[in-house]
């Protein structure tokens, strides 16, 4: 059976055989450290500037990823090699393998000429008005207070005991049945990494609006718009010569990235993306035999 990952790996890969696609030109592959004050996300870049991310907090898979994988290994290779690295179910390997899938994408949105729309907020845009209940997997702590204190009725997934809590407008529980009852629901793209997407969506066909965010969210949408999504909120990389200097410092992205959000009604689809790219390279005498 077809899955988002699969799919996801499958739209890549055509990507790779219909455009010659830059190799690897930097990564920054960090050891997770929760003590630093800003999130930790692993970056993959392209020769051609387009970069991709992944969530490094993930946890003990991840541990000894900065010796495990070392640059000199990485740099110059074909994205279609680490991309293939998404199938594996090493936590370690798979997240490299989403930020170059991730990475290819952005590749393939400039070549198109495909302009991404800045988010109005992080949370795909979506309205919290008194008669919803919220969905969300993942807790998000800011997001979880506004809401507390809004009074809407909210329904949190996430496996960590020391946010578990159950109450009359708020309950945080492992058991994603509990969305079938939600009319909105936001959805970390960690989902995608964890293999638990595919799952989560099947809970979630009562939503209206269905939204999945993060900065690791940069893949091609086609896959979860199929399966009811209604938005992908990601984050653009913009200055990739200066991202990897400010996250070894811990500074975070600041200005080196902006977020995105691509609306399903507003997207043109994966096939015409890649029409367009073939057609600009074409044009420019780089199309392939």
């Amino acid at each position: 059976m077809e899955t988002v990952k699969s799919e996801l790996l499958q739209l890549a890969r055509q990507a790779a055989a219909t455009v010659d696609l830059p190799c690897v030109s930097q990564v920054y592959i960090p050891e997770p450290n929760i003590e630093q004050s800003h999130t930790e996300f692993g970056v993959i870049i392209l020769a051609d500037g387009s970069a991709g991310l992944y969530y490094a907090w993930l946890g003990e898979a991840q541990q000894g990823m900065g010796s495990r994988f070392r640059e000199a290994d990485l740099l110059g290779r074909s994205p279609l090699e680490l991309m293939a690295w998404y199938e594996s179910r090493d936590e370690a390997e798979c997240s490299i393998g989403l930020a170059t899938i991730n990475a290819v994408t952005r590749s393939i949105y400039q070549r198109a000429g495909y302009e991404l729309a800045a988010a109005g907020n992080t949370m795909g845009n979506l309205e919290y008005l008194p008669e919803d209940h919220i969905g969300m997997v993942g807790y998000f702590p800011s997001l979880v207070k506004r809401l507390r204190g809004r009074a809407i009725r909210l329904t949190v997934i996430e496996k960590k005991t020391k946010f578990m809590e159950t109450g009359e407008l708020l309950n945080v529980t492992p058991d994603p049945e509990r969305l079938r009852g939600c009319n909105k629901v936001i959805v970390t793209a960690a989902t995608l990494l964890n293999d638990s997407i595919d799952a989560i969506l099947g809970f979630t066909t009562a939503a209206r609006q269905l939204v999945v965010v993060g900065p690791t969210a940069g893949f091609f949408p086609d896959p979860l718009f199929a399966r009811g999504v209604t938005a992908l909120g990601g984050t653009e990389i913009v200055r990739p010569e200066l991202l990897i200097d400010r996250l070894k410092r811990d500074q975070g992205m600041g200005d080196t990235a902006h977020k995105y959000l691509i609306e399903k009604a507003d997207y043109p689809g994966w096939d015409s993306l890649l029409g367009k790219t073939r057609h600009r390279d074409s044009g420019a005498g780089r199309n392939r035999p």
